[in-house]
């Protein structure tokens, strides 16, 4: 609520056979988890367009966000490369005198963390071409990930040559900011229309989930909101399939009152708003 000084998220969650329970509370000071095991949950909204359109930063976003599902000591390593990265730049705002005694760690950190993009990019390609191919439009196109870095064994001397450079502009230039992924096809950059890169979005979605499934062993809840807006209606139940199939429950937001027929017989529960109230009613 607008103006509260706090609020409370709570979510229930059962595989027919356990039941977890997880409490979210947030207040203008904290964010607190207060009880419960977590579960993932993904997204398939109106912006999925936005993966490919977007700011490199959605898609570094996306990735580090799937690199701590399959290490969860990635967030540790993020925590230590921001720290010396911040001692790297105050001695390069102070001139960068004397020795280098921060460039070994900050390669270091750098390096890994690289290394666990890349690793999970290759995944995530390798899962994203699989489902590629049984969609016209997208056959045949390949995620590029560009890390924006030199060879590992080139950066220590890279920093040295640069170190002047970073002093004026008082931070380091490379950095895990440098890194983003494109499509290509046929070895030449890609772009697609509105909804083709769309659909690449929400199978870049289904890439990572597939990948997460397959290491950690764990579904996700997916919140699918208009997935139809912008896709034919052949691509559009595929999607959905896919989407059910790949997920332990799906919650799905839309206008269209056809939709639950797109499901063929599956158990679901269906909700619409009457005049402000959330009404429940079965298919």
């Amino acid at each position: 609520m607008q103006g509260a000084a706090g609020t409370k998220i709570e979510a229930w969650l059962s595989d027919g056979c356990e039941n977890w329970h997880r409490r979210l509370c947030f207040s203008p000071r904290t964010t607190k988890e207060s009880i419960g095991e977590g579960f993932d949950v993904r997204l398939v909204g109106a912006s999925m367009h936005s993966l490919l359109e977007g700011e490199p930063e959605l898609r570094r976003r996306f990735i580090d966000w799937n690199v701590f599902h399959v290490e969860p000591s990635f967030s540790a390593i993020r925590a230590r490369f921001r720290r010396i990265s911040a001692q790297r730049n105050a001695w390069l705002r102070d001139g960068g005198l004397g020795l280098a005694v921060w460039d070994g760690d900050y390669v270091s950190a750098l390096c890994e963390i690289d290394r666990l993009r890349t690793q999970l990019f290759d995944a995530l390609c390798a899962a994203f071409q699989e489902l590629a191919a049984d969609f016209g439009s997208m056959a045949g196109l390949v995620p590029q990930w560009r890390s924006g870095l030199p060879d590992a064994s080139e950066l220590p001397q890279w920093l040295a040559n640069h170190r002047e450079a970073d002093v004026a502009r008082g931070y380091s230039f490379l950095s895990p900011a440098r890194s983003d992924f494109y499509f290509s096809r046929d070895g030449t950059s890609w772009v697609g229309s509105r909804g083709q890169n769309k659909l690449a979005g929400v199978l870049l979605q289904l890439a990572a989930d597939r990948v997460i499934t397959n290491q950690v062993g764990r579904k996700a809840i997916w919140l699918v909101d208009d997935l139809g807006a912008e896709l034919d209606a052949e691509t559009y139940q595929q999607t959905l399939n896919l989407i059910t199939s790949a997920a332990g429950q799906v919650l799905i937001t839309c206008l269209d009152p056809a939709v639950p027929a797109l499901f063929h017989g599956n158990s679901i529960a269906l909700f619409h708003v009457e005049q402000g109230n959330l009404c429940a009613e079965r298919p």
